[in-house]
């Protein structure tokens, strides 16, 4: 289910997905369609602190009911946390950057994939559930930082 981020609304989209709307469902589609990157389950409680009483095991369990409904994706970040994204027209599939150093999270430009559907189609033994192309590195910040320290015991 791909929704129109023009049309944020948490009550439709469950709706449209075919599930009851709870309070405490509502409370996480509603942060996660206020997010502008991917958030991982500590920040969705952080920001569910003053909203909602939900405990973390609920949490798992409506965001893997939203995952397996389509609303939001699931990515893994390298340093092993899973973070989650609505699925919208407005962003499509789209690799990230996680910092090593400071745990950053960011979502990077679609990339295009001019011979993907030639490689794909190539192959009939082939069928491609996901893909996911996930870049870990140092932030500008970090290498900043980094660079800044060995300057200084120079």
């Amino acid at each position: 289910m791909v929704i129109n981020s023009k049309h944020k609304n948490a009550l439709l989209t469950l709706q449209n997905a075919g599930l009851s709307k709870t309070s405490q469902r509502i409370a996480v589609l509603n942060i996660l369609l206020k997010a502008t990157k991917p958030l991982n389950v500590s920040a969705i409680r952080q920001s569910l602190e003053n909203k909602a009483n939900i405990d973390k095991v609920t949490i798992y369990r409506i965001l893997s009911l939203f995952r397996q409904r389509g609303i939001i994706r699931e990515i893994a970040s390298a340093g092993g946390a899973n973070y989650f994204e609505m699925v919208t027209l407005e962003k499509p599939l789209h690799p990230h950057f996680s910092c090593r150093n400071c745990g950053e999270f960011t979502c990077l430009e679609p990339l295009s994939f001019t011979r993907a559907s030639e490689l794909i189609l190539s192959k009939d033994d082939y069928s491609i559930d996901h893909i996911e192309i996930n870049i870990s590195g140092l932030c500008s910040d970090c290498r900043t930082s980094a660079k800044t320290k060995i300057s200084l015991y120079k």
